[in-house]
């Protein structure tokens, strides 16, 4: 599949909001099959399906399947290391959230 081809998969996953297969993740992030299904069983990336030829995956998955190739590339970091990075950067997420939620309610009583 060409890079235009494979950013198609993933612009349409998100766009349609629609699952994709996991062929389709591994060619859109031109991932192994194996490193796919090793961030599946460190729980970094959720698939819906008992078997690789039924997993199903969300935009959120190829996001963070996007995410855990830059920890590999960039930090080199190993399966269980990205999902712990990725562990830490949801909850980072979630508080930063949250600080900007009390930071509007005290802003509108104020």
């Amino acid at each position: 599949m060409t890079e235009q081809g494979s950013a198609g998969i993933a612009s349409e996953v998100v766009e349609q909001g629609t699952l994709c297969t996991f062929e389709e993740v591994c060619i859109s992030c031109n991932v192994n099959p194996d490193w796919v299904a090793g961030l599946v069983e460190q729980g970094a990336i959720d698939a819906v399906g008992s078997t690789r030829a039924e997993w199903r995956f969300t935009a959120v998955s190829l996001i963070r399947v996007a995410k855990a190739r830059r920890l590999e590339r960039d930090l080199g970091l190993n399966l269980p290391g990205i999902a712990l990075a990725l562990d830490l950067l949801d909850r980072l997420d979630a508080l930063h959230a949250r600080l900007r939620s009390l930071q509007e309610r005290r802003g509108s009583t104020g």
